[in-house]
Order: structure tokens, then C-alpha cells, then sequence
């Protein structure tokens, strides 16, 4: 059993994902207290041709085989829409966070074919998104978690008990189970992106309420996590999943460490 975190209540969980397209590839990079991943997602211009990833940073030795149920990506059309991915990967047989990963690439290969096309550019110019997140340690009860996009502010929430209470017009809305239905119809574009992501980063932020040293004596096992909530915790998975040592930072007070991947 994890024990709690003395530190947690002083702190901010950061996360930092920089997406840069170019012609036929996207590379997305991903960065927080608990992870650091690289991914690179070729392309032909109509499907996924290859995907590689780094697991740089780990919570588990299990989770870089979570390379393998991700290559279903290959083949898949930048074209068809969220469902179809989702239907091609299953997110429960896939690392969360390279999932995401995945997700984000194939989006931005595909907007940035249609922007190619549409402007008529013939260069190998490259867009990048920057998305950075923070995430308080909750404090009387609420939880605030910020999003922003190349330096300019995108989600300000306000967050008890996993629900919504600001902004006014989304008080009442979940934050964990249901999010993504209301979310999805509730914004669009680059800001319908950054709530995933923001929504994603107030799910792993939690972890930071939680001490898990020393790494030996918790394994996935014990964690009592439901089967398929990511790829190390599955049945078969989960029983050789151990914990890596001197793998969790805390970034509360230096940033601009993020995406550097320092050892």
C-alpha cells in the first residue's frame, strides 16, 4: 500500500507536450513528474506508415512493450475520425500516455496536410504546438489545473472532487468517468485538444498525493488497479510489472527542465 506523499499539498504536477509536423512525419515529445516519452509517426499522406517511440522515463519495466500493441496504428487513415483510431488501438491494451501520444500525432499529421493543401505551400515547413499544464496540489479541497498553448492561456478550471465548479458554464461537469463525453461537445479544434490533455494531466497529477518508495516494495500488483486500465496493468502483465527506481521528479519549481530528459 502506497503511503502518502509529506510533500503533497506544496506542489504543482507539470506536464509539458511539444508536437512538431512536418512533411510526412510528426514527432511528439511528453515530459512530467512521472514520465518522459518520444514518439515519431511517419506518414505516406493518406496512411500511418511507421511509429517508433523512446521510453525514456518509466514508471514500470513493463511499459516499453507497450511499443508493440501501438504499432496497430500503422495503416490506419489520417482521414478516418477519433473512433476508428480508438477501435484500432483500444486504448486499455496501450501505455495511456502513448496512446494519447498516438492520437495527438495522427491529428497533426492530418491538419497539417490539409493546411499544405489548402495554403499551397510546396516547403517542408514545420508546425509545433507547445501545450503546457499545471496542476495544483489540491488545497482546501480544490484542485485548480491550467492549460496553455504556445504561451497563451487555453483551460482555467477549477476542480472538488473531480468536478467542475469553474468556469460557471461548466459547473457540475465531471472530470474523471463522463469527461469525454461532454467535453467532445462542448469544444472544438485546438481547445477541445487541450481539455483532453488537460484532463489527462489532472488524472496523473493524482499520483502526487502518493509515495511509492521504496520502488521494491510496490509493485503494479499491489496498486489494486482494474484490469486493462493501461497496458501494465493488465492480467498477464501485471504480475512482472516492478516498479523503476529514482524515476519520479518533482517539477514544481523548475519548468524549463521539462523536455530536456535529463537523467
Amino acid at each position: 500500500m502506497a503511503r502518502p506523499n509529506p510533500l503533497y499539498g506544496t506542489g504543482i504536477f507539470r506536464r509539458r507536450i511539444r508536437l512538431q509536423a512536418a512533411q510526412g512525419q510528426v514527432s511528439v515529445d511528453l515530459e512530467d513528474g512521472n514520465h518522459g516519452f518520444r514518439l515519431r509517426l511517419w506518414h505516406d499522406g493518406e496512411r500511418v506508415t511507421t511509429v517508433e517511440v523512446d521510453p525514456l522515463r518509466i514508471p514500470f519495466n513493463t511499459c516499453a512493450e507497450a511499443q508493440r500493441p501501438l504499432q496497430r496504428v500503422i495503416g490506419h487513415r489520417l482521414d478516418e475520425d477519433d473512433a476508428t483510431l480508438r477501435s484500432r488501438l483500444v486504448p486499455g491494451d496501450n501505455c495511456t500516455h502513448l496512446y494519447d501520444m498516438a492520437v495527438l500525432a495522427v491529428a497533426h499529421a492530418a491538419a497539417h496536410l490539409s493546411k499544405r493543401r489548402g495554403d499551397g505551400i510546396t516547403d517542408d515547413g514545420c508546425t509545433t504546438c507547445l501545450y503546457d499544464m499545471e496542476v495544483d496540489d489540491e488545497r482546501d479541497g480544490v484542485t485548480r489545473a491550467r492549460i496553455a498553448c504556445n504561451g497563451q492561456p487555453v483551460h482555467d478550471w477549477a476542480i472538488a472532487q473531480h468536478t467542475l465548479h469553474e468556469p460557471a458554464e461548466h459547473a457540475g461537469r465531471p472530470v474523471m468517468r463522463g469527461f469525454h463525453a461532454w467535453a467532445s461537445k462542448s469544444f472544438s479544434g485546438m481547445p477541445r485538444e487541450a481539455a483532453f490533455a488537460l484532463q489527462r494531466a489532472y488524472f496523473v497529477a493524482q499520483a502526487r498525493r502518493h509515495s511509492f518508495e521504496p520502488a521494491a516494495e510496490h509493485p503494479g500488483a499491489s496498486d489494486g488497479m482494474p484490469q486493462g486500465a493501461c497496458y501494465s496493468y493488465n492480467t498477464g502483465v501485471v504480475e512482472r510489472a516492478f516498479r523503476s527506481n529514482g524515476t519520479v521528479r518533482d517539477f514544481t519549481d523548475s519548468p524549463e527542465l521539462l523536455l530536456k530528459f535529463l537523467p
